[in-house]
């Protein structure tokens, strides 16, 4: 069972469609006639990458170990250096990969998200010393560095795709959507209604208690309605859910290490940051069809 706004009932498991998850609250007062739709959830993505990762961290980083402390089993050094680099790299091509599937997806914006940091020079160092002298010590200080290493962006990837996915939506029925007078905070694109980004506001680092983000406004048409959507968009171009509770953490697979290397927001912090919608439209009746959210509520 799929629904335009809850989303695909095999995304939470068997049953019917929930109206509300454990961690989803309402928007504030001036959001009013907006609606949740629900995204695909990312982290179920991770699960083959994630597990394939570790095998080649395993196939590369204890023979080269072994090596060092002497008990070589023959590999050559090499070809251990590959498979270790070869389990970050499927990291990240696992990550570009889910976020090809996303609504507005960019694959290699999410790339660029986990290759541009210290830590991918910090990993060219690590093979550069393990090349150099394979059996030293500089060695065995850099493979058990690794393994950290891999760790935090295991941790940092899967906490991102642990927080909900989803936009808010509007049935809009004039193209003037009053991008003339949007808030000056904002950088417009168009001057009315189009399938397309209208707008855009940049959320500095540290604002919301995490990286910086964007607000987009965005154009977009189903059903032969259309409306306009807010995106809440994370650097690595992931959609957020921005209107989520506390126990939002408790969906992280590592509720203790994911806030430390994680890029994700603060949830009062944005809560308290998006106070009320960008524009004012005219707005059109939300399609019966599209509001099933309501049967279940009544049940």
């Amino acid at each position: 069972m799929k629904d335009f706004l809850l989303g695909d009932a095999k995304w939470f498991g068997s049953g019917p469609l929930p109206a509300h998850l454990p961690y989803e609250v309402d928007a504030p007062e001036g959001w009013k006639g907006w609606r949740r739709q629900r995204l695909e959830p990312s982290l179920v993505g991770m699960l083959f990458p994630g597990a394939w990762s570790a095998f080649l961290l395993a196939a590369g980083g204890i023979p080269l170990l072994l090596g060092v402390m002497g008990f070589g089993i023959g590999m050559d050094p090499g070809l251990g250096i590959g498979l270790v680099l070869g389990a970050f790299a499927l990291l990240w091509l696992g990550a570009s990969r889910c976020a090809a599937s996303q609504v507005e997806g960019a694959p290699l914006r999410m790339l660029a998200w986990n290759l541009i940091r210290v830590e991918t020079a910090l990993l060219v160092v690590i093979a550069w010393t393990i090349d150099r002298d394979p059996t030293g010590p500089p060695a065995a200080l850099a493979l058990l560095i690794t393994l950290p290493l891999w760790l935090s962006q295991l941790v940092r990837i899967a906490t991102l795709f642990a927080w909900p996915a989803g936009r808010w939506l509007l049935p809009v029925a004039h193209v003037d959507v009053g991008l003339a007078s949007i808030d000056e905070r904002w950088v417009t694109e168009s001057r009315r209604w189009a399938r397309r980004p209208l707008a855009r506001r940049a959320i500095p680092s540290g604002e919301t208690g995490g990286a910086a983000l964007e607000l987009v406004l965005f154009g977009l048409r189903h059903g032969n309605v259309d409306f306009i959507a807010v995106h809440l968009v994370h650097p690595s171009g992931t959609l957020l859910d921005p209107f989520v509770a506390p126990t939002v953490g408790d969906t992280v697979p590592f509720p203790r290490l994911g806030p430390s290397f994680a890029d994700v927001p603060n949830v009062s912090s944005i809560m308290e940051f998006i106070d009320g919608p960008p524009v004012s439209p005219v707005v059109a009746d939300w399609p019966a069809s599209m509001l099933s959210d309501q049967r279940f509520e009544e049940e």
